[in-house]
This record gives structure tokens, sequence and C-alpha cells, in this order.
């Protein structure tokens, strides 16, 4: 082999070994620089959800050996719940966790008596028609939900005693203003009175409305057993916490990263759940001794006085067809 031979070799050699480098410093790009996202929610501190977040982040830094930071902001300390998601959806920040899902097929399995659990939600999520509405998510809004964080069932509180629909006649009851909320608690026979949650408590102080419902952990954040003396445990509705992740920023990662980000989501379910069993038995002992009164009714007659409206919107969201598959794994065992 002649000299320039042997040079040109050697060169071919160099050039790969640069372009090698290259790759792999390119390739090792997304895992090894250093970056902070911002993850936001509706939940305080101390809540089940949040202290969810905190396992999240926590795992996160872990296994990426702190090249990525999650800064978690509590309260709705970056706006309102549909402002958050706008900057999710524009990248301003990276993650939220809201009970806003991004989409009415997702939301509206929020109806009455819809879902028997957290689990069935994630039963029906994690099905092909869940995948197809992400999908749908990906394309049509650039978000993604990467899992959930459960919430406790929703509850009805008041000053009067409820042991069945009747009792509600008439009653002014705080709901959230949309659609499955209203219709439902007209279909109870009260008088659903929409109402800013931060003007929840005044309101219920000064008889603007008599009662409202959210979730125990709520209630009990809130304070209402201070305005409220009964909690009646309708179970009326499940409706977990989204973890949605601007999708950019989420196939921006590798695929160990990513892999990493949606295990640390099934993690922070886990623990949430955890922490809410955990925590209930003691927030029912220390609203008991507040003066609280728990009622236990029979929900069947709940459940039928508002069957027309799980009906009526579920055919209207997703057709008859897809409406009855959902009802099918909404109560399936899953056992």
């Amino acid at each position: 082999m002649t000299k320039k031979m042997v040079a040109m070799v050697l060169g071919v050699f160099a050039m790969i070994a640069v372009i090698s480098g290259c790759s792999n410093e390119a390739e090792g790009t997304s895992q090894e620089e250093e970056q902070t996202i911002s993850y936001s929610t509706w939940a305080n501190e101390g809540e089940p959800a949040y202290l969810g977040m905190e396992k999240f982040k926590e795992i996160v830094e872990e296994k990426t050996n702190n090249a990525i930071t999650v800064e978690l902001f509590a309260g709705n300390q970056l706006g309102s719940t549909a402002e958050q998601m706008e900057q999710v959806k524009m990248g301003t920040i990276e993650m939220m966790s809201s009970g806003d899902p991004g989409m009415k097929e997702i939301e509206y399995l929020s109806l009455p008596y819809l879902m028997k659990s957290n689990a069935h939600w994630g039963h029906v999520l994690g099905s092909d028609l869940g995948q197809e509405w992400n999908d749908k998510l990906v394309n049509e809004m650039g978000v993604r939900n990467i899992g959930i964080l459960p919430r406790g069932p929703r509850v009805i509180s008041t000053n009067v005693e409820v042991n069945s629909p009747e009792d509600l006649q008439g009653l002014k009851l705080r709901a959230p203003a949309r659609d499955y909320y209203v219709q439902t608690f007209e279909a109870l026979g009260s008088n659903p009175t929409p109402l800013d949650f931060g003007e929840v408590y005044s309101g219920l102080q000064t008889g603007i409305v008599e009662g409202q419902e959210n979730p125990l952990e709520t209630f009990y954040a809130a304070g209402f057993q201070e305005v409220q003396d009964y909690i009646i445990n309708s179970n009326h509705m499940f409706k977990p916490a989204f973890v949605t992740i601007n999708d950019e920023f989420f196939t921006g990662l590798s695929d160990e990263y990513q892999e990493i980000f949606v295990e640390a989501a099934e993690e922070s379910q886990a623990y949430a759940e955890e922490k809410l069993a955990e925590s209930e038995g003691a927030m029912i002992q220390e609203l008991e001794d507040a003066g609280v009164t728990f009622i236990d009714p029979d929900l069947e007659p709940f459940i039928e006085a508002t069957q027309q409206v799980r009906d009526d919107l579920g055919q209207e969201v997703w057709g008859e067809e897809t409406y009855q598959q959902i009802v099918e794994m909404g109560q399936a065992d899953l056992d």
C-alpha cells in the first residue's frame, strides 16, 4: 500500500471517528443537558394530588441524575386552569395537573355514576379508545396526557340532613358551571348555583348558597366544616386530575427520558392513591370532631334520578355505540 493510500485510509478513519463522536454527542444532548421544567396545578400543598406531584419530581430528578429539575407550582399560582392549559399548549410551561383533560370526550367520563372508581378511569383511558383520544389531543392541541392523579369521589355538603334526592328539593347548591354538573343537580331536585370556588366559603356563610359538592379532601382543605353541618356520601362523580404535558417537549426527550416520565407518572399516581387512602380516615375524624355529621344514603335513588343525564349527554358526546362501550368499561369488575 502506497503512502498516499495509507494517508487516505487514515483520513477516512479520522472522519468516521469525528462523525461518530458528534453523533454520540447529539444523542446524549437530551439526556445530559440540564434544564428546569415547570409543573403547575390547582391543588394546594399537602393535598394527596400535590403529594403525587412531589413524588413525580423526586423520581424524575433522581433517575435523570438531576439533569432535569422539576419546579412545582401549587394553588393556581400560574393562573386559572384554562390559562395553564394555554401555557402548556404554547410550551411556556411543560406540565400541569388539573380536572381539565383538554377534550370533551375525556372530560365527560365525569358524568354522574358513569365511573365506579378512579381505577375505572384508568381502565377506560388505557383502552384503545383512550389511546385514540390521546392521539387526538396530540394532533389537535399539541399536548398529551401521561397519567392521572386520584381525587376522592365527589360528595355533597349541606346544613340540612339529606337521605334521598327528595331532601335536596329546591336547595341552592353551588356547582361548577358545566352542563353535566348543572343537569345532574337539577335531576336531583336542587337549584344548582354557579359560584367561583374562591367565593364558596363566604357564599355558604351568608346563605347565597346552602350547600356545595366537592371531593372530601377539598371540603377539608377549604375549611367548609366551619360553615357546613352535614356531608352526604353521594359519591356522584369520580373525576381525577389529569397529568398533561406539552407534546413537543415530551417527544424532544430521549426514549429513555420519555420512559422515565411515564413511569414517574404511574408511580406518582400509586403514591397519591396511597396518601389519599391514608388521609381519609384522619380527615373524617377531624371533621366529626368539628361537629360534621356524615350520612351514607342509599345511592340507588340518586343513580336512577340521574340516568337520563348520563344517557342524553353520553350519547351526544360519543354516540350511542361508544357510549354503551364506555358504560360497560365504567362498571366493569376489575378485581
